[in-house]
């Protein structure tokens, strides 16, 4: 097993963090210009079961499938010329995000670990690197909303009676 890992800080919630990464229509402001995603699945959102594919300038290209997802981790598991897990997490630090990506590479043939080992270690540390830094970008500049309230739509107040005293509020008071 081999392990590439990346951190950077970014100043959002660790909510907004987490939406820039899944939030498919998102993945072209941050990723690498040298990678093309090709959704294989049609959620505007990715959640477990989720797959796409991320092609690479030379063909190379692998298939991801998003295996779990918390409130503050997803993780990926992908397939390619070499198999492994990918896993981002966001840390709530003060004001600021710390956002962690691990790349773990754990299968493959004799000649996919080679191909690993002397060049794909040090692309994929670059691409990490670079898309960190467009990641930190995008999202401090369009962060979108700071929190969300639960997942009950929101209730509209309830007008006073037309007989109702003129005191009456506007909306349902719970006397309880």
């Amino acid at each position: 097993m081999s392990r590439v890992e990346e951190m950077t800080t970014v100043r959002v919630s660790p909510a907004q963090a987490m939406r820039a990464l899944v939030t498919r229509v998102r993945f072209t402001d941050w990723m690498s210009p040298s990678a093309i995603v090709t959704p294989l699945t049609s959620a505007p959102t990715l959640s477990p079961g989720d797959r796409f594919r991320l092609d690479f300038v030379g063909g190379v290209s692998f298939e991801y499938l998003v295996e779990t997802t918390t409130d503050r981790e997803i993780v990926f598991a992908f397939t390619g010329p070499w198999s492994g897990e990918e896993r981002w997490s966001f840390i709530a630090d003060g004001d600021e995000t710390i956002v962690r990506r691990v790349y773990e590479v754990r299968d493959g043939g004799m000649l996919a670990l080679l191909a690993w080992q002397t060049v794909g270690r040090a692309l994929v540390l670059a691409h990490f690197k670079f898309e960190l830094m467009r990641f930190r970008d995008v999202v401090e500049r369009t962060p979108g909303a700071r929190a969300e309230i639960g997942s009950r739509p929101m209730q509209t107040p309830v007008p006073p009676a037309a007989d109702a005293r003129s005191d009456a509020f506007s909306y349902p008071v719970d006397e309880g």
